[in-house]
């Protein structure tokens, strides 16, 4: 085959019609302390997290709500974006999240109207 023919099936490839984001997001503990993680999902994490199946931490550390979450167009943004999270301060964590990106108003109202 010549590099033209594999140009012309290059051109011909299926493209995934949408790259679903990478979301950062931070937990409220039942300890009163701050667990932030990427998830693909953040609601399925959430719940793993609640059966004891999420990271090690939120197992010795019950999670009681998501905080704040924020979507990331690559694993590799979002995991930076983690790390300059949580070398902040705690007083300033909740801060670096914009106040309509919060999870609950954005996601979860349909599981608060289930549960009244």
């Amino acid at each position: 085959m010549t590099p033209s023919g594999l140009l012309h099936k290059a051109e011909h490839a299926p493209v995934q019609a949408t790259l679903q984001p990478y979301q950062l997001y931070v937990l409220e503990c039942a300890d009163g302390t701050l667990y932030t993680g990427v998830a693909l999902n953040v609601v399925e994490r959430f719940i793993k997290h609640l059966l004891g199946l999420g990271a090690a931490y939120t197992r010795s550390h019950p999670p009681l709500r998501v905080l704040a979450c924020r979507c990331y167009s690559s694993k590799g943004e979002a995991l930076r974006a983690e790390y300059a999270l949580k070398k902040l301060p705690r007083q300033h964590k909740l801060g670096f999240f914009k106040a309509n990106e919060r999870l609950a108003d954005a996601v979860l109202p349909e599981l608060r109207t289930t549960r009244s």
